[in-house]
């Protein structure tokens, strides 16, 4: 109940970030897959905001505290069912006071959060199967659940996959029994047909989603990148909360040599579903950048090792550990509420009004409500109401972020639209949705919109060549505790080309 009250607190008091308003803009116009993810992150969101009736923060990423909710309670069943009550509860706290579990798939809308619950499900039902063929009962009903699960995590994200590479890997190499069941063919197929729309979707679309991340992860010409191999090491410390992580490797190595053959190939299901994950992110990490949250659900298995070490413990040491990982996860929480919300001005090192603010990751989440709030008025000045249907309507963007902060904050205030020009690969979703939108027409005027920590000159020169005038922007400020921490760059753009 109190990490709740925290998750709501948060969601509640801070901006959307680039990613969630982005995966907000998919619930308007529902689709079998979008350019970056598979659907079921847009379901969730029109779920939460009542059919895109409810527009504020909280209603957009109430389906991620839902979700972890429910991830929690299923992680407790986990623990429960591998050892005891005490296990579930130990793993409960520890998946609570993982920072990727609670905060940025618990709190944070994005594809991990409905994906860890069906993560978690499918998890739960591989361990209830393995118990099922050590005792000799019937596994079907089970394999065709597992189907549904798996197949529902790769709606939410293709990481899903890894769940039948770690079934797979567990069948050839520990407990072969699997290979001769039907179930495991019928769950296969189950988990194809739930998957087949955005199969299908792909195909129509010549596998852009695959060839947008393969380029993002492709070896080729790539040589080796220190910075990106310690990112993704330093963030998975940091994500899944450091008295975690390292608690989860030191039972990894504890658990190896285990005697108890149940247990034994219980952890192996655990170590097959996450291990070839994280290997292939740090391989990964080694050439090219990768984003340390990717390991997400591949931690949440290791946290059921985590519990079992803590029962091996004294009580008393098994408590000072927990409260140990709670107060770090609190403490970082808090702080960062804190500091999003009220530290003054920003930590940009930047202070010339073009690009203030920028490389300050904070800003992300801050400003947005008062970017509408200017804008509008910025737009209702420029555009009486009496002459407002013969002038501008569009926000030109060139890229999908902000754009779709300016979706969210501005558009939904000022009854303006975006329009995307430019690349694919820098519009994503975007360069598809302008067929909902009104076109820009030769001659048609235009607004560009961007905040100064993401101001790009090769943009804006893209925009002029675009039009036939671009005027000089009107900079407005954005405020955090009394200090400019950001300005809003406002360019008008007249006599559209094209």
């Amino acid at each position: 109940m109190a990490m709740t009250v925290i998750k709501l607190v948060i969601a509640s008091t801070t901006a959307l970030g680039n990613d969630e308003v982005y995966y907000w803009t998919y619930a308007l116009n529902l689709q079998w897959n979008y350019f970056d993810h598979p659907p079921f992150v847009a379901w969730l969101i029109r779920l939460t905001t009542a059919n895109l009736y409810i527009h504020n923060e909280l209603a957009v990423r109430l389906g991620a505290i839902i979700s972890s909710a429910i991830g929690a309670i299923i992680v407790y069943k986990i623990g429960e069912l591998l050892r005891n009550a005490r296990v579930g509860w130990f793993a409960v706290i520890l998946y609570s006071s993982s920072f990727y579990c609670s905060i940025i798939a618990g709190t944070f809308i994005l594809p991990d959060s409905p994906q860890m619950a069906f993560w978690l499900w499918s998890i739960f039902l591989l361990l209830k199967i393995t118990r099922s063929v050590h005792k000799g009962l019937p596994t079907l009903g089970l394999w065709c659940w597992f189907g549904v699960a798996a197949g529902l995590c790769m709606m939410c994200k293709i990481h899903g996959i890894y769940l039948w590479l770690g079934m797979i890997i567990f069948a050839l190499f520990s407990n072969r029994k699997l290979l001769v069941q039907k179930g495991m063919y019928i769950s296969m197929f189950i988990s194809l047909i739930i998957i087949s729309p955005f199969i299908i979707w792909n195909i129509k679309h010549h596998f852009i989603t695959y060839t947008y991340h393969s380029n993002r992860v492709s070896l080729f010409h790539a040589g080796i990148n220190p910075l990106a191999f310690t990112r993704e090491i330093s963030g998975q410390i940091f994500y899944h909360n450091p008295i975690l992580f390292f608690l989860a490797w030191a039972a990894v190595f504890s658990f190896i040599k285990t005697k108890n053959l149940l247990l034994k190939r219980e952890i192996q299901l655990l170590l097959y579903c996450s291990l070839p994950l994280i290997t292939t992110l740090i391989f990964l990490s080694i050439f090219r950048d990768t984003l340390p949250h990717w390991s997400g659900p591949a931690y949440t298995c290791l946290i059921f090792l985590s519990a079992l070490k803590l029962e091996s413990f004294t009580l008393l040491k098994a408590k000072a550990i927990l409260n140990v990982s709670l107060l770090f996860y609190l403490l970082v929480a808090c702080s960062g509420l804190i500091v999003i919300n009220f530290y003054k001005g920003t930590f940009s090192q930047h202070k010339d009004p073009m690009h203030l603010g920028a490389g300050d990751p904070t800003l992300d989440l801050y400003g947005w409500k008062e970017t509408g709030r200017v804008v509008d008025s910025v737009y209702r000045a420029d555009n009486p109401l009496s002459e407002r249907n013969k002038t501008i309507k569009t926000i030109v963007i060139t890229k999908w972020f902000p754009a779709a902060h300016l979706d969210f904050y501005v558009c939904s205030k000022t009854g303006l639209h975006t329009y995307g020009i430019g690349e694919i690969f820098d519009l994503h979703q975007y360069y598809w949705s302008n067929q909902y939108k009104q076109k820009l027409t030769i001659g048609d005027n235009a607004y560009y919109i961007v905040p100064s920590n993401l101001y790009d000159e090769n943009s804006i020169n893209f925009i002029k060549s675009q039009f036939k005038n671009c005027e000089e922007p009107i900079i407005a400020p954005i405020f955090r505790n009394g200090m400019v921490c950001k300005n809003i760059l406002l360019f008008k753009l007249n006599g559209y080309k094209k």
